[in-house]
């Protein structure tokens, strides 16, 4: 959740027991945290000059939490997970129902 100053999480994104969780849900927890200390930076003290450009605030908000999370845990290859996530986007954009982010 964005807040300035204050970063707020549901507490099912951070619950990780070492002992019963799979390696998946450590990853899953340091790169939603990455994203929401991302938006810090991009949403609050960078802001878009208007509501139709937020989807920038999330595209950088999530390139930076990958990039955090592959610099503390290189060996996670998170990058690989970031490209399947992103060509699942990129098939839904190619739709023909699909709508562009921003129409001029």
């Amino acid at each position: 959740m964005k807040n300035y100053g204050l970063v707020t999480y549901h507490e099912t994104a951070l619950l990780f027991d070492e002992m019963h969780s799979a390696a998946a849900n450590k990853q899953r927890v340091a790169v939603v945290v990455a994203h929401e200390l991302a938006h810090q930076w991009f949403g609050n003290f960078v802001t878009m000059e208007w509501w139709a450009h937020l989807w920038l605030n999330e595209g950088f908000a999530t390139w930076v939490s990958y990039l955090a999370a592959d610099q503390f845990f290189p060996e996670w290859n998170v990058w690989t997970q970031f490209l399947e996530e992103s060509t699942i986007g990129f098939k839904l954009d190619a739709l023909a129902g699909s709508h562009p982010i921003e129409v001029t």
